[in-house]
């Protein structure tokens, strides 16, 4: 990985940090979106099979988390709480894992595109029936090719 990319990745994991707290700070709470690895832990609870194929959203609240820590590659080390008698679970979210975050009350959605890239990277896919997978880059008008 060469420093721009480097650097492009630690200003984007502190960008993602400050914002998770920002709104949890001004809104109560925060949602991510973390998807199934194997570098992903949910305590004994795990991941459903739909959670392994589908991710998972986890809601941060001010009440229901303890001990919140973000590593510096941009993972998170938590304690959690699940189900209806909030029963803390020790979580790791691995960086890479961590595919979005937002708000329904500050109505903000970040996506983690980077990830998207990494995931997809590795992996040659196939059309199917002649159809090709859109590129988040596809919807981006370039404006230096217009004249005033």
């Amino acid at each position: 990985m060469g420093k721009k990319t480097e650097k492009y990745m630690k200003d984007q994991i502190k960008y993602l940090k400050n914002l998770f707290y920002d709104i949890l700070n001004d809104f109560g709470r925060v949602f991510v979106v973390v998807r199934y690895s194997d570098r992903t832990v949910i305590g004994n609870r795990g991941f459903s099979d739909d959670e392994k194929e589908k991710g998972m959203i986890l809601v941060f609240t001010l009440k229901n988390h303890r001990s919140l820590f973000w590593n510096e590659d941009g993972s998170i080390s938590v304690k959690l709480s699940f189900g209806v008698q909030n029963r803390l679970e020790e979580c790791f979210l691995y960086c890479d894992d961590i595919f979005a975050l937002y708000s329904p009350d500050a109505r903000i959605k970040f996506d983690r595109w980077d990830v998207w890239y990494v995931d997809t990277a590795g992996r040659e896919e196939t059309a199917k029936d002649g159809e090709q997978e859109e590129s988040p880059d596809s919807k981006v008008i370039q404006l230096d090719k217009f004249r005033k």
